[in-house]
């Protein structure tokens, strides 16, 4: 097993709930889509921009795909629906074959873990410095990294200003920890 990139920064991106509405449905013929009748008028990846603002100000600050997006449609195939701002600063997804395998049974365990231990297990084969999570996938994060998780609720996701807050002030937090850990002593 190759050992997965990291940067010293990384923020954990759910989609659904997150950068639009989690009213998301998937068919066989049209993909991925917003539910006309539980999220009407919302559209996918309406609120990129907002994730695009809050980010400018930290062009090291990696990205890892934590989305049921991982499996379907995929990680290459989700990556270029975004814009390439946000594709650029993707280093992996917390779901892959060549960690997870790609049998039936490794999946469905996979699917079966809460999203905040897939998180964590990741950040631990990724090693970096620090680490967020924007989520709307609350159940079941352990205790231990509760502090790293900037919770969403599903239907208003980042275009909630509490949330666009607490991004704000983690990612300065952040940089201001790399920071003193980059001091020479």
């Amino acid at each position: 097993m190759s050992t997965p990139r990291s940067a010293d920064v990384v923020l954990y991106l759910d989609l659904d709930g997150v950068v639009h509405h989690e009213q998301v449905l998937w068919h066989p013929h049209k993909g991925i889509y917003m539910s006309p009748y539980e999220a009407p008028g919302r559209s996918l990846f309406e609120w990129v921009p907002i994730l695009e603002a809050a980010l400018d100000p930290y062009p090291s600050v990696a990205l890892v795909l934590s989305s049921t997006w991982c499996i379907r449609p995929g990680y290459s195939a989700t990556l270029k629906r975004l814009p390439l701002s946000l594709r650029s600063r993707f280093i992996g997804g917390t779901y892959h074959k060549r960690v997870h395998g790609a049998d039936p049974w490794n999946l469905a365990m996979f699917r079966g873990m809460p999203r905040g231990e897939q998180v964590l297990e990741d950040a631990m084969r990724r090693k970096p410095r620090q680490w967020l999570a924007l989520d709307d996938d609350l159940e079941g994060w352990p205790e231990a990294c509760r502090e790293n998780l900037i919770a969403c609720e599903g239907t208003t996701g980042l275009s909630d200003g509490e949330v666009q807050r607490e991004l704000g002030e983690k990612l300065q937090r952040c940089h201001e920890a790399l920071a003193i850990l980059s001091r020479p002593r």
